[in-house]
């Protein structure tokens, strides 16, 4: 697997590059467009040139992590339209860049049902299809917890709006671990990891699996609360991370990390990149160090910051 981070954008898109060789990455991760804004300021012509000269020195894989406010299912008709816009303008921007992929949640039904979501969430992605023909850069929708009404937390969810979305074909799938552990996928086990790339490959093909989010768990399994934690000290513990790095399936599929800064206030990328390279190769570690029971207090309805 080819790790990385999501790494901070501040002083210009190009800085990520100088952050993630500090952190040791081999991916990135960016915003390319503000994260809770619909509003965005064009890229000037030289952060552009900047970003893809200082890309070009390590040629990783690189990914942008779409705005939280986009709802593809959204039923208001003026955030459905402001979303639709914000999402193509964040892939005309990643294309400007020369970014690999655009990570996105595929959005909240809000009441309508999930049935009624999934057909708003592809028509959106029908419309995005159309105003991005010819473009390299590709979606990719991500799994989600299923907090609150969150569409995309099943397989079978992500697949069912891939196949009613006109150029479905063209998308791709980014795999959060957090994510898929919360909404009730077992990778604490042999039989449990196999199984959930089974049903994958499955459901909707292994080589739609165009990327990974590396992060534990602060949440036991199935509670469907997102909360990130460092690599290792969550419910999923080490075992997971020992198998996805040394998956061979996996070997050239990045994988980033979006774990939370640390008792020290400081960004958790570098010391979590080394606790993945040292499962490469490794004997076969501990399993979770926690207990998997859902607590009574758990409320599926939390947010976090990255997603």
């Amino acid at each position: 697997m080819l790790l990385g981070a999501h790494e901070s954008v501040a002083g210009g898109p190009h800085t990520a590059i100088a952050r993630g060789k500090t952190d040791g990455c081999e991916a990135i991760q960016i915003f390319a467009r503000p994260s809770a804004q619909w509003r965005a300021k064009p890229f000037l012509p030289e952060e552009v040139s900047l970003f893809r000269s200082e890309h070009a020195t390590v040629g990783w894989p690189t990914l942008s992590h779409a705005s939280y406010l986009i709802n593809l299912a959204a039923a208001d008709p003026v955030i459905l339209g402001k979303s639709r816009d914000a999402l193509a303008d964040e892939m005309f921007r990643a294309e400007e860049l020369g970014l690999d992929y655009v990570v996105l949640h595929p959005g909240a039904h809000v009441g309508l049902g999930t049935e009624d979501g999934v057909a708003a969430a592809a028509a959106s992605l029908s419309d995005l299809h159309e105003r991005t023909r010819g473009m390299r850069v590709q979606l990719l929708l991500e799994i989600t917890a299923g907090q609150g009404s969150c569409l995309g937390c099943r397989f079978e969810e992500i697949e069912a709006i891939l196949a009613k979305a006109r150029g479905g074909e063209t998308f791709g799938v980014c795999f959060d671990t957090c994510h898929a552990h919360t909404s009730g996928y077992d990778l604490s086990t042999e039989e449990g990891y196999e199984r959930t790339f089974e049903a994958f490959g499955r459901v909707l093909g292994l080589e739609r699996l165009k990327a990974f989010h590396l992060n534990d768990s602060k949440t036991p399994a199935g509670s469907r609360v997102d909360r990130h934690a460092e690599i290792g000290d969550g419910y999923l513990g080490l075992l997971p991370f020992w198998r996805l790095v040394n998956d061979a399936r996996f070997a050239s599929t990045p994988g980033v990390l979006e774990t939370p800064s640390g008792p020290d206030k400081l960004t958790s990328f570098a010391r979590n990149l080394q606790r993945l390279r040292g499962l490469i190769r490794a004997p076969r570690p501990a399993g979770p160090p926690k207990s998997q029971v859902v607590p009574k207090d758990a409320d599926p309805r939390q947010g976090r910051l990255f997603g």
